[in-house]
């Protein structure tokens, strides 16, 4: 059995971004897989020390509330990882995430995270313009695929939710994150 991971980068519990998190999940249970959600606002995680103990320990060795989330990444065959776009970038909880990401690069610069590990984005903003922070989406996929995940389904932008939670309404968005789901768990 497949296990699915999602993160979902929000402030907001039950918010656009967590709906088609959510939705992704519910894509990834159809196809038989395991899932688990975590709600990064919900965690007590610091950010990146630079203390370097990850270059010895193949992994970040801070111990805190993201340790449970690194140690279900690891045992997963893939991961959705969903954020809105504030101000053109991913949320502050996404980025303590994304930066503790660097314990997975070894010494060597190649990948102690283990081969195989799939993932879909889920971003979400106000922007009418799906495209408009291309950047933000491609960036993400760029250090996802350092670290040693390989590229999935693809990215899912939910442009113009300004409403907390409207993506429920949005029937187009959610077939989507569902379908990012299916993908990544083998569809």
């Amino acid at each position: 059995m497949m296990k699915i991971i999602g993160l979902a980068g929000s402030p907001r519990k039950n918010g656009n971004t967590d709906v088609l998190v959510q939705k992704a999940l519910a894509g990834a249970r159809a196809q038989g897989s395991e899932t688990e959600l975590f709600h990064l606002n919900e965690l007590a995680a610091r950010g990146c020390q630079a203390c370097y103990g990850c270059k010895k320990a193949g992994k970040c060795v801070i111990n805190d509330d993201l340790t449970n989330v690194f140690t279900a990444i690891e045992t997963a065959d893939g991961i959705v990882l969903g954020s809105p776009i504030y101000f053109g970038r991913f949320t502050a909880q996404t980025a303590t995430f994304m930066d503790r990401l660097y314990g997975y690069i070894k010494p060597d610069s190649t990948s102690s995270l283990g081969a195989g590990k799939k993932f879909g984005l889920v971003f979400t903003q106000g922007q009418p313009d799906a495209g408009l922070y291309t950047g933000t989406t491609e960036a993400t996929a760029r250090v996802l695929a350092r670290v040693g995940f390989e590229a999935g389904p693809g990215t899912l932008v939910g442009s113009g939710l300004r409403e907390p939670g409207i993506a429920r309404e949005n029937e187009q968005f959610l077939q989507a994150a569902f379908a990012i789901g299916q993908e990544l768990a083998g569809r």
